[in-house]
């Protein structure tokens, strides 16, 4: 096992030990495997499942059950939001009843990261640690939002590739009165019809 998610693996464990719901969904799972693909970092972690017990690894051995391929933040997200583990954003290939089962582990799974961190490093170092965390994840939040935001009003703005809502609603309107207009002109062209015959 690689030395680097050696102290993510202990956590992971000790936290599962007093999680008793958890450990009791782990069973379904006792030698099975997943591979997350970090698309961004180009890096594989595999997670092996050992009589109720993970197992990680930097050196999958190219023989999981499931592989789920995203970009670091939306994997990380998996923890609060299981849900997204379908989203539009993570791949998933292999047996999507395994996911299925992960999802609702995920779901039921409290991780305590600042309690674990401080078992470890002590809770000196753990509150900034844990603190500096949350506040990378709110800015990347943050900042993926901005992003939306400022591409959104440059396609519209600056760029006219998106109409505004006054754009919408103009076109719109446009749309109903030539429905209207039409109708009125196939009324006439019937009307004329019948006078004609």
């Amino acid at each position: 096992m690689s030395g680097l998610l050696t102290p993510f693996e202990r956590a992971l464990n000790a936290a599962l030990a007093h999680d008793l719901e958890s450990r009791s969904k782990m069973v379904q799972f006792d030698q099975r495997s997943i591979a997350i693909e970090i698309s961004d970092f180009d890096k594989v972690i595999q997670i092996s499942f050992l009589q109720e017990k993970l197992a990680l690894s930097l050196d999958p051995d190219g023989d999981a059950d499931l592989i789920i391929t995203g970009k670091a933040l939306t994997l990380a997200k998996l923890g609060s939001d299981p849900d997204s583990l379908f989203s539009a954003d993570i791949d998933i290939h292999g047996d999507v009843q395994f996911a299925k089962q992960l999802r609702d582990l995920l779901e039921g799974f409290d991780f305590d990261w600042e309690a674990q961190l401080a078992r470890y490093a002590g809770d000196t170092l753990a509150y900034p640690i844990a603190h500096g965390l949350r506040q990378f994840s709110r800015w990347a939040k943050d900042s993926h939002q901005s992003l939306q935001l400022n591409v959104s009003d440059y396609l519209k703005e600056e760029s006219l590739i998106l109409p505004d809502q006054s754009q919408v609603n103009n076109f719109l309107s446009a749309v109903d009165t030539l429905r209207a207009d039409t109708d009125r002109l196939e009324a006439r062209i019937a009307r004329l019809k019948k006078a004609s015959s």
